[in-house]
C-alpha cells in the first residue's frame, strides 16, 4: 500500500504535517450548450450556466437587502420553470445552512455550492433561528423552500424535506457501518418523478427502462448533487434497478468528468454503503488500475498532530544544539498501523544524529497521534503505513 506523506520545507524543522489521501473532489431541465457540457454531460461544467445563476442570486440578495419583497411563490415557480431546483440556504462560518430556511437534505456532507441558492452569511445561526421571519431573508427562504419541495415537478422530494417532516439528520462516520445515508427511502409522497434518478433510487424497473431507452445518452448524467442513476441506485441499495443500469453500459465511475475516486462516483458510494457484493459486481467494469485507486491509507487526526506538532518543537528544542551539528535535512516518521488504527512501530528514517531524539520522538508519537485506519479496495479495514516529513539540521 502507497505510503501516506506530505513534504514539509523550511530553515529549520517547522513542525510535523501529512497530507491526507481523501478521495476528491440534472435531473433537472436545464440543457446548455458549450464544449464542456459536451464533453462531460453536466451542467456544472458549463461557466455560461454557472454565472447566470449566480447573477440571479445576487440580484435575489440585493432585492431582499434593499427592503424590497419579491414573491418566494412566484420566484420559486419561475425556479421550477428554468429547472433550477436548488434550495435557498445560509452560509455560515462552518458551512451551510438548509435547517434556518426550513429544509434538510440527507447527502453525504454538507451541500456544494453548486447545489444551493444563498441568500444571507449568518454569523450565529443560533441567534438568526431565534429571529425567524423577523429577518427578511429568513422569512423569503422559508416560504420559497416550501413552495419549491411542494411543486409536482420538484424531483428531489425524497432527499430534501422541510425540517418539520423529516427529523434530526443522522450523523454520517466513514469508520462505522452505514445503513442509509442518503435520502428519506421511508418517507415517499406523491406522485414519481419521471426521471432515472428517481427510478433508480425507487426501484422502478419499467420507468427506469423507458427512460433509459428513451434517453440513453443521460444514463452517466449526474444530476444537482452530481450523483448518476447508478450512484443513486447504489446509495439506496436497489440491486434490480442497479442491474438495469449496468446492464445498459452505465459506467461505474460516474459521469464522463468523474473518475472512481471521486465521491459520488457509483463505485465510491458502493464503498461508503459497505456493499461488498456490489463492488464486486462492478469491479469487471473497471482497470485494476482504477480499482487499486479505490484503497485508502491511514488518515491522522488533525488535533492529535497539532497537539503531536507542540510536543514535537519541544522536544526539538531540548536536542537542538545536537541536531544542529548536522546540515539541514529531510526526516520522515515511518508507522505501520493496525486495522484498528493504531500506532504498532514508528521509525525516523534516515535516523538522526542523536538516537535518543529518535527514539523520544517515536514514543510520544505513538502515543498522541490518532489514525483512522487504512481499507482496501472493498472498503475492508486493514494494516497500512504512514509518515510525516519534516526537516531537521541548521
Amino acid at each position: 500500500m502507497s505510503s501516506h506523506r506530505c513534504v514539509l520545507a523550511g530553515a529549520l524543522a517547522l513542525g510535523l504535517s501529512a497530507c491526507n489521501a481523501d478521495a476528491p473532489g440534472s435531473d433537472g431541465a436545464l440543457v446548455p450548450e458549450g464544449e464542456a457540457v459536451a464533453v462531460c454531460n453536466d451542467f456544472r461544467a458549463d461557466p455560461k450556466v454557472l454565472a447566470s445563476m449566480r447573477a440571479g442570486d445576487i440580484a435575489l440578495r440585493m432585492a431582499l437587502a434593499s427592503g424590497a419583497k419579491p414573491d418566494p411563490v412566484a420566484e420559486a415557480a419561475s425556479a421550477i420553470a428554468r429547472g433550477d431546483f436548488r434550495l435557498a440556504a445560509a452560509t455560515t462560518p462552518v458551512g451551510v445552512s438548509l435547517d434556518l430556511y426550513n429544509a434538510q437534505c440527507r447527502l453525504l456532507g454538507s451541500p456544494a455550492a453548486w447545489s444551493i441558492r444563498a441568500l444571507a452569511f449568518v454569523p450565529d445561526l443560533a441567534a438568526a433561528e431565534g429571529r425567524g421571519a423577523d429577518v427578511p431573508a429568513t422569512a423569503f427562504g422559508r416560504q420559497y423552500n416550501a413552495a419549491l419541495m411542494a411543486d409536482p415537478h420538484y424531483p428531489y422530494r425524497d432527499i430534501c424535506r422541510p425540517v418539520s417532516d423529516v427529523g434530526p439528520e443522522p450523523e454520517i462516520r466513514p469508520e462505522e457501518p452505514i445503513s442509509q445515508p442518503y435520502g428519506f427511502a421511508d418517507l415517499q409522497s406523491g406522485e414519481a418523478v419521471d426521471t432515472m434518478g428517481y427510478a433508480a433510487r425507487h426501484n422502478a424497473v419499467d420507468q427506469l427502462r423507458r427512460l433509459v431507452a428513451a434517453r440513453p445518452q443521460d444514463i452517466d448524467k449526474p444530476d444537482m448533487f452530481g450523483l448518476t442513476p447508478l450512484a443513486w441506485a447504489i446509495a439506496y441499495q436497489r440491486w434490480r434497478t442497479a442491474d438495469v443500469l449496468i446492464e445498459a453500459g452505465a459506467s461505474p465511475t460516474g459521469a464522463s468528468c468523474q473518475t472512481a475516486i471521486d465521491r459520488q462516483s457509483p463505485l465510491q458510494v458502493a464503498r461508503l454503503m459497505r456493499w461488498t457484493d456490489m463492488i464486486g459486481r462492478l469491479r469487471s467494469y473497471v482497470s485494476e488500475e482504477e480499482f487499486a485507486n479505490l484503497r485508502q491509507n491511514p488518515r491522522y487526526d488533525d488535533a492529535s498532530l497539532a497537539d503531536f506538532n507542540r510536543a514535537f518543537f519541544q522536544i526539538k528544542h531540548r536536542y537542538d544544539p545536537i541536531l544542529r551539528q548536522r546540515s539541514f535535512s529531510r526526516y520522515e516518521l515511518q508507522f505501520t498501523i493496525d486495522e484498528g488504527g493504531n500506532s504498532t512501530s514508528c521509525e525516523l528514517v534516515p535516523a538522526s544524529n542523536s538516537p535518543e531524539f529518535d527514539a523520544e520522538l517515536c514514543e510520544v508519537a505513538m502515543k498522541v497521534v490518532r489514525w483512522t485506519p487504512a481499507r482496501d479496495a472493498f472498503a475492508t479495514t486493514v494494516p497500512g503505513d504512514a509518515k510525516l516529513v519534516f526537516g531537521l539540521g541548521k
